[in-house]
């Protein structure tokens, strides 16, 4: 096969491509060039950066395909950076890696690649594709497949995970065995344009700098001011000054500018209404049974699809669940197989 292989300058995406290129498949390796820093990020550190492109050359190099950079700061600045600067502005908590992998990744590299004369797109996500189905990757601890929910059948044929079935210590052995210049690099959990975590810095030096409100709690009485509501997320107990670390932020108002905030247990809910529902391979129907994950790596929850159509999914849970905030996306689950998600819109 004919494959760009995405190369971040990680060791993960870096193995990729060179199992891909000792099985025998025409491999080019493909960097994206996404941004260049500001706002808080680092061109050095941020994997959208100069300095994971140097990495991901020498790895080219070293394996012996084509390297190439492109240029998508265009792409990622409208499909990523603005929406997650834009939802945090109306009381959201985005996820751009999801948007990311959606727009970017298995959409417009995608388009390039089939453009190019290219059969697939391979990337170094821990998931799984078999028989048209998305599934989990084998490693529970790096299991990605929570950010690709976005994947259908008109894509998923031509994307590859090439160590989707390889645990990690496996892929760092492998790494160093093919004696990979970035066999021991330190992997970051940042998001990849704000490498230190700061998202609030980020979003203020974009211009957004929040409006200073109310903290009620669930009876509707002012306990506290808040800074500006992007600086808050649901779940959020840090940064809500003399409240005390048993305080929760159970949601945010922003047609008020108000903060609600409360105890944990006021901070379950019954389910969530999602935007924007989208299925890997079948589409199941209302009364069905699933599991829902409403944040990375958040513990699986055993939900019923209450109502679907093609602008919203209703899922109830079995029992009372933390919350998740409104921007978040939530996924399905049928045993490995990821079924689809959407983006919460709001807790019941």
């Amino acid at each position: 096969m004919k494959i760009f292989a995405a190369m971040s300058g990680g060791v993960d995406s870096s193995v990729a491509a060179a199992l891909l290129a000792k099985e025998g498949h025409d491999v080019t390796g493909v960097t994206m060039r996404l941004y260049d820093g500001g706002g808080g990020a680092s061109s050095l550190k941020s994997c959208c950066g100069f300095g994971p492109a140097f990495d991901a050359q020498r790895v080219a190099e070293k394996i012996g395909i084509r390297h190439m950079i492109l240029d998508y700061r265009k792409h990622f600045r409208n499909g990523v950076i603005d929406p997650f600067a834009e939802h945090y502005s109306a009381g959201k908590t985005p996820n751009p890696c999801i948007l990311c992998n959606t727009v970017l990744k298995f959409g417009t590299l995608l388009e390039t690649a089939i453009q190019l004369g290219f059969d697939a797109v391979a990337t170094g996500h821990y998931a799984r594709i078999v028989n048209g189905a998305l599934l989990t990757g084998v490693d529970g601890n790096k299991d990605q497949s929570y950010f690709l929910y976005g994947l259908g059948q008109n894509n998923m044929s031509r994307v590859l995970f090439p160590v989707g079935d390889k645990v990690k210590p496996d892929i760092r052995a492998i790494a160093k065995e093919m004696d990979l210049p970035v066999h021991d690099k330190q992997e970051s959990q940042d998001i990849c344009f704000i490498p230190n975590g700061q998202y609030r810095d980020f979003l203020e030096n974009r211009g957004i700098k929040g409006v200073k409100g109310f903290m009620f709690n669930t009876s509707g009485e002012i306990v506290g001011e808040h800074e500006g509501l992007h600086r808050y997320t649901v779940g959020q107990r840090k940064g809500l000054g003399p409240l005390g670390e048993r305080t929760y932020v159970i949601r945010l108002e922003p047609e008020r500018n108000a903060l609600i905030v409360g105890t944990k247990e006021e901070l379950l809910c019954n389910g969530v209404v999602v935007s924007q529902p989208h299925f890997c391979r079948l589409v199941p129907g209302a009364g069905s049974n699933t599991k829902v994950r409403l944040r990375y790596r958040a513990p699986l929850i055993d939900a019923t699809i209450e109502e679907l159509n093609a602008e919203t999914m209703t899922l109830r849970f079995a029992s009372p669940s933390e919350a998740a905030a409104s921007g978040q996306s939530a996924v399905l689950y049928n045993g490995d197989e990821v079924v689809g998600g959407g983006i919460i819109l709001r807790m019941l």
